[in-house]
């Protein structure tokens, strides 16, 4: 691979927002604090240090599932195919680093999920037919939307369909600009009688990850670019956050 020309941040910032689902606390620690604690950890009288000060940091409290993250096969279901689900710690790194696809989705009819027929006529349209090893995205129009309390009923969902037929022909890692692969909060249940969760229940039967609340896929071309998407390396975890970036040639 040549190096990129360009690369371009696919993260939201965690933080505090409106559009989280699970609150996200950070507090931050200042140098001063730094100083107190360093000084106790090598037993010196903290007025010894440069102005008294060490380092800076930050405690975090957020959900796994905050931000832009990625679903690891155990967060659909305990088991996947009758084996047990992989936790985020157990998947190869090779699934997190590829060649990618934008399908730009971009509609305000929410109503519509990303179903099989659209996806058949994007990839007429780039007159190419996704395959393993390639990353999956899709464009929702739902990341324009972040930041505001109405984030979360943005966009379009995947049609679990869909999801069958990407895992099918190898795609491991599917992303998304909106909060879930799934549809709008608004949208799923209740009075719409949306089934719920299922595009990720597809999860039970096919080993796949998610990625969720990605930014700038509207500055994606359809293909032609990579991308990484190393998730943290959390013990045993449903998911962990990444840092999504795509590198444009």
């Amino acid at each position: 691979m040549r190096p990129p020309r360009k690369l371009l941040d696919l993260s939201v910032s965690l933080a505090s927002s409106p559009s989280e689902v699970m609150p996200v606390e950070i507090e931050p620690i200042d140098h001063q604090a730094g100083g107190r604690h360093l000084a106790k950890l090598v037993g010196v009288a903290q007025s010894t240090l440069p102005s008294g000060m060490a380092w800076a940091s930050e405690r975090i409290h957020a959900g796994t599932h905050s931000g832009t993250h990625v679903d690891a096969p155990f967060h659909y279901s305990p088991t996947c195919n009758g084996a047990p689900a992989r936790t985020i710690d157990e998947l190869p790194l090779e699934w997190f680093f590829g060649p990618a696809v934008c399908i730009h989705a971009a509609c305000e009819d929410t109503l519509r999920l990303i179903d099989n027929d659209e996806f058949f006529r994007a990839e007429e349209r780039i007159g190419h037919q996704v395959q393993s090893p390639e990353i999956v995205l899709f464009d929702t129009g739902a990341a324009r939307h972040y930041g505001s309390p109405d984030y979360n009923n943005c966009g379009r969902g995947i049609s679990p369909e869909l999801i069958e037929l990407l895992c099918d022909r190898g795609v491991k890692v599917i992303g998304t600009d909106a909060w879930s692969i799934d549809p709008p909060l608004t949208r799923m249940g209740g009075a719409t009688h949306e089934p719920v969760w299922a595009a990720h229940y597809v999860g039970r039967s096919r080993e796949f990850c998610a990625i969720e609340r990605l930014c700038n896929l509207d500055l994606l071309p359809q293909q032609g670019f990579w991308i990484s998407c190393f998730p943290v390396k959390v013990h045993r975890g449903s998911g962990a956050w990444i840092r999504a970036v795509a590198f444009l040639h």
